[in-house]
């Protein structure tokens, strides 16, 4: 049996099992198992936990609840924490989103040997707040807080999380490091362009949230529902999410749909094979990372339309393979999606655009190894 490279403890602290399967599971089984000896997963358990185990990690449940949370589990998480890195006594630790970063930093300061990455994986709801909101200016005084443990790095994928984080923190910015998104495979997101018959299918894959611009895109439909009356027809695939502070309740997306022209798939499993029957792909998210659904969406093929903001603006080439729209600029949307509804040749050249783009910048390949570059530089005196 082939031994490993490095006799590293490594922890990696996320708040959700199925976030970490959908998003981490296969590059980060390229990137740590065929290196370290032992890579824990802390996270709560909704069931996805054998999965995670037959991948070959070791995992450990604990009782964070993503969004905020109440006292009793925010506390009984934090000391679960506490305890664990006491335990294991992890060699590095990776933290994945903000709330996990806040709890775990602060444990991490009764642990000096311990190496701690705090990976932003998008700066979720806090930072969409304006920045005198009482929450925002919490969050940023206890990240400052966090910025004084020596040890600490920072991990995003985009150049716009890096600077507002780096402006919260300061200190040595060699510490803040991007290294763009998280990749897809181009072999399961296929080229798979779409003929334009009628009508035109918009794809919307995105959690049923309010921060991913499903209100917008209800107020899009409705204002033009007369004149794209079986021409165009608008399709969301995603999960409620009650846990987030962007929450919609059922009842109210029940408002939001007409039948036949915006409709809502739930969640899908089957992605490859959602992107393959849509012509185009539309997220009018206020902020992200870099969307794990519009890397799939430029693998597949599809053109993109998009608000032009942090994150979403590294998957659209204006005018190449989609176009950015001002942020809320509804009129704008109009004239972008009639303009691919009368134009099939310019659908089928963002098609080609939105691939050769993945090609270039989203091949899960390419991400392997900017991590694992990362972590061999770090690891290869211990």
């Amino acid at each position: 049996m082939r031994r490993k490279k490095y006799s590293t403890r490594i922890f990696i602290v996320i708040n959700d099992d199925q976030f970490f399967c959908s998003h981490f599971l296969s590059l980060f089984t390229q990137v740590f198992l065929k290196s370290f000896n032992e890579v824990y997963v802390v996270s709560h358990d909704s069931g996805y936990r054998k999965l995670i185990e037959q991948s070959g990690f070791i995992f450990l449940p604990v009782a964070v609840k993503r969004g905020k949370g109440d006292v009793w589990h925010n506390g009984l998480f934090f000391c679960q924490l506490m305890y664990l890195y006491h335990r294991y006594r992890p060699d590095m630790v990776l933290h994945i989103s903000l709330k996990i970063i806040v709890f775990g930093s602060f444990a991490a300061f009764f642990f000096p040997h311990m190496r701690v990455w705090n990976y932003f994986s998008g700066l979720g709801h806090v930072f969409l707040l304006p920045e005198t909101h009482g929450l925002r200016k919490l969050i940023s005084v206890l990240l400052k807080f966090i910025g004084l443990r020596k040890g600490n790095e920072y991990l995003f994928e985009t150049c716009d999380d890096q600077q507002l984080i780096y402006r919260i923190i300061g200190g040595a910015f060699d510490r803040f490091r991007v290294l763009g998104g998280l990749g897809v495979s181009l072999e399961e997101y296929r080229f798979a362009f779409r003929k334009p018959d009628r009508p035109l299918v918009l794809l919307f894959p995105a959690r049923i949230l309010s921060t991913k611009g499903l209100f917008e895109l209800h107020q899009l439909a409705i204002t033009y529902r007369k004149e794209w009356n079986g021409k165009i027809r608008f399709q969301i695939a995603g999960k409620i999410d009650p846990y987030n502070p962007a929450y919609i309740h059922p009842s109210r997306l029940k408002q939001l749909l007409i039948p036949g022209y915006v409709e809502w798939m739930g969640y899908v499993e089957d992605m490859p094979t959602c992107y393959r029957e849509a012509h185009v792909v539309i997220l009018l998210s206020y902020r992200e990372g870099v969307p794990r659904v519009l890397m799939e969406a430029c693998a597949s093929g599809k053109p993109i339309l998009t608000f032009r903001v942090p994150g979403c603006q590294e998957c659209v080439k204006d005018g190449v393979n989609g176009y950015l729209i001002p942020f809320g600029d509804l009129c704008a949307l109009h004239e972008k999606i009639n303009l691919l509804y009368e134009n099939p040749h310019l659908l089928q050249a963002m098609a080609l655009a939105s691939r050769k783009l993945a090609e270039e910048k989203f091949d899960i390949r390419d991400a392997v190894a900017r991590w694992k570059s990362l972590w061999e530089k770090q690891f290869a005196n211990l």
